[in-house]
């Protein structure tokens, strides 16, 4: 979740662009990480069991992979095999991010022998979602919780963190046909990672997928987390750091897994 962001109005309305989200709001996420561990949700209760296939989970942007581990622990509760992705604090060269998930996918199919499904967190999401384009013999389904979908744009701060991480980072395959670039592009406008996520990446018709966003939302503007089919739109409340703890997105989830799953045995 990185992009430039014009910080005048008119500068937004010119080129398109939502107006900017109230990053305030993310200082209510312990509401909806309060409200997870109160409800009966989070103990598996009133939501569909599991099938025990493997769950991936990518979180978002200069986020430990830690703040996963309610929906680890639920996903087992259920009666999945979930996985934390191995990606450390998820900031990198976005080749090397999409790689290092990539690998998860590829270790995890190769331990279990199953599809793997994809649940990714804001800027995991869009990770998972290129890995899913990359690898769908061995993706079923991609949830994504936040996750910027259409236009890369995210709260001017949050911005501002990741062009000055992007200075310092070297990206996984230097661009050497413009040398004035420099090694620290990740993260910026000049970012060749991000040069071809200007639009949708459709995903194959294999691929399962939904996506989870808040209108109240405090860093991606959530229009920005929507696919372009309504139907694979589903809205709750709360902040975006709040969507890793949602009880209501841990409902749904319940529900898109198992939907997912009932698909794949009647397709065999």
């Amino acid at each position: 979740m990185m992009t430039t962001i014009d910080a005048h109005p008119r500068a937004r309305r010119r080129h398109g662009r939502q107006p900017r989200p109230f990053i305030w709001r993310e200082a209510l996420c312990g509401l909806d990480w309060l409200s997870l561990h109160l409800s009966p949700v989070y103990l598996g209760m009133g939501v569909p069991r599991g099938d025990g296939s493997p769950v991936v989970l990518a979180p978002g942007f200069l986020a430990a992979r830690v703040y996963m581990v309610d929906m680890y622990l639920w996903l087992r509760r259920i009666g999945y095999s979930p996985y934390l992705a191995g990606v450390g604090f998820n900031v990198d060269c976005i080749q090397a991010l999409t790689q290092w998930l990539e690998n998860t996918v590829v270790d995890v199919h190769a331990e279990t022998g199953r599809p793997v499904r994809l649940i990714g967190h804001s800027l995991g999401g869009f990770l998972a979602r290129r890995v899913a384009v990359r690898r769908p013999e061995i993706v079923s389904q991609l949830i994504s919780l936040g996750a910027p979908i259409r236009p890369m744009e995210v709260h001017p701060v949050v911005a501002a963190a990741a062009r000055l991480l992007g200075r310092s980072i070297k990206p996984l395959w230097p661009v050497e046909a413009d040398a004035r670039r420099g090694p620290g592009v990740c993260y910026t406008e000049r970012c060749e990672c991000l040069a071809d996520e200007r639009q949708v990446q459709p995903l194959p018709p294999s691929v399962q997928h939904a996506a989870i966003y808040s209108r109240t939302d405090g860093v991606v503007p959530w229009r920005n987390c929507l696919e372009p089919e309504p139907a694979l739109n589903y809205e709750v409340g709360g902040s975006h750091i709040g969507l890793a703890f949602n009880p209501r997105v841990y409902r749904i989830v319940s529900s898109l897994l198992a939907e997912a799953s009932a698909e794949i045995r009647r397709a065999a």
